[in-house]
């Protein structure tokens, strides 16, 4: 088949590291190695960023932990930002645990404006789930980055939690602290791998820890007119690249963001890559290996990522969202579809599943709860009803007009 290539792309992952210091048990990277990108890999992979047609386009570095390779960092944004087109804008992010976070790493990202994403998962008792005694450490950090940094605290700096069936007795506790630390964004989301703790009647305790995160957002909320609770977001500030918007499970599938591997080797998401983890179940790999675009400096990677969609949608984990079903629901009949977002890849972590439309339940039952928990809390305003004072634009026009004010 014939394709042509038009650098539509909107984002560019850098997995520059498969190395971590930390070796969280529910992680989906399960085959964590030493492996790092170099510069003649990493070159080629923003230069094709560069060239995309669009005007804003994001870079994300990502591991791994991906400040074990900083000074990769440093130079790739002095190359974006001196190769850049007139008028082309790069958005900078970066995830990470925050443990080799110092003040030299933070004035630089400040500088540059990183949204910076720190993984971490509440108070010591869940914390402990993904670093033993690594709590502390990290509770300095906030108060370090509150008090010392507060522009970049408040601008730049959110928290990525990862709800479990081990951590969700603290889920309320640890929502609780961050809004009690001044954390502006936290966003939950629920594991991607299997949970084997996971039972159906579990979705009774998550409402009862959802229930005290509402009326702990809610009086916040009135407080200060602040919702750090991502979910809860309804303003402009409440995004997610990952949603897609023509009946897809997930954007990944459509192919314009790209993940680069250690090694060059390009995939549609960082979910994707095979550096750090090892296919555990047939659907996963039945899936994913059709979809690797070979190497970014191959000669068949442009065509390959021409025929990316297609070879998502031949996978069926990733469209079709109407159809998956979970122990909770029919995806179909649920008045959450259109909001509802799951990593389709779970699915393929479900042992011994071979339905690409399967859904894990753990990952239905947070966003059931979540979801119904949001539709509850108020709509925040935004920018232009703050200018109208809530008076819709063409009657504050007609109003203007009528008294002269034109």
């Amino acid at each position: 088949m014939h394709t042509t290539f038009a650098n539509d792309l909107h984002a560019l992952e850098i997995i520059l590291t498969a190395a971590c210091n930390l070796r969280c048990a529910y992680c989906y990277q399960n085959d964590k190695q030493s492996r790092r990108m170099t510069w003649d890999v990493l070159l080629p992979a923003l230069d094709l960023i560069l060239g995309s047609r669009r005007d804003r386009v994001r870079l994300l570095f990502i591991g791994g932990e991906p400040l074990l390779e900083m000074p990769l960092i440093r130079r790739a944004v002095e190359h974006t930002r001196q190769k850049r087109r007139r008028g082309q804008r790069i958005s900078f992010h970066i995830s990470t645990n925050g443990l080799l976070v110092d003040d030299d790493i933070i004035a630089f990202f400040a500088e540059h404006d990183f949204d910076t994403q720190v993984s971490f998962d509440g108070v010591a008792a869940a914390q402990d789930f993904r670093g033993r005694g690594t709590f502390a450490e990290l509770d300095a950090l906030l108060d370090h980055l509150r008090d010392d940094f507060p522009d970049f605290f408040r601008s730049n700096f959110h928290v990525a939690l990862t709800l479990h069936s081990g951590n969700l007795s603290f889920l309320a506790d640890s929502i609780e602290y961050f809004i009690g630390k001044g954390v502006r964004e936290v966003q939950i989301a629920p594991l991607i791998t299997h949970d084997s703790s996971w039972r159906y009647e579990d979705i009774h305790r998550l409402d009862q820890q959802f229930a005290r995160i509402f009326d702990a957002s809610l009086a916040h909320y009135r407080l200060t007119g602040e919702v750090p609770l991502q979910i809860f977001q309804k303003g402009e500030r409440q995004t997610d690249h990952c949603t897609a918007n023509d009946g897809a499970i997930c954007a990944a599938g459509q192919g314009t963001k790209i993940a680069v591997d250690v090694d060059g080797r390009v995939t549609g998401c960082v979910m994707f890559a095979e550096s750090y983890q090892r296919w555990t179940t047939d659907l996963l790999k039945a899936t994913l290996e059709p979809m690797q675009m070979g190497k970014v400096r191959s000669v068949d990677f442009r065509r390959r990522l021409a025929l990316y969609p297609q070879a998502a949608r031949a996978g069926a984990l990733f469209h079709d969202k109407a159809s998956k079903y979970s122990s909770y629901s029919k995806c179909g009949t649920c008045v959450y579809l259109d909001e509802c977002g799951i990593c389709p890849t779970s699915s393929g972590h479900i042992p011994g599943n071979s339905d690409p439309h399967r859904l894990p339940d753990m990952a239905c039952a947070y966003n059931l709860t979540a979801l119904k928990y949001r539709a509850l809390f108020p709509a925040q305003p935004d920018i232009l009803d703050l200018v109208t004072e809530g008076t819709s634009l063409p009657v504050l026009i007609q109003e203007i007009l009528s008294s002269g004010g034109a």
